[in-house]
């Protein structure tokens, strides 16, 4: 996880190699489109980390 430059996606998570992981942040971006808070968008996040790395 680091942090974005955007609003919109204030969270971005990237791969061991620090590119970003578009599909996850599509999802947050639609998140953060609606009531969610940074919190939430960060928390989500790393919930799609951990599964990220156990798939």
């Amino acid at each position: 996880m680091v942090a974005g430059t955007t609003p919109s996606l204030p969270w971005l998570v990237v791969d061991a190699a620090g590119r970003e992981i578009e599909p996850v942040s599509v999802y947050l971006r639609d998140r953060m489109l609606g009531d969610a808070s940074t919190a939430t968008c960060r928390s989500y996040g790393y919930d799609l980390l951990r599964w990220h790395r156990v798939l």
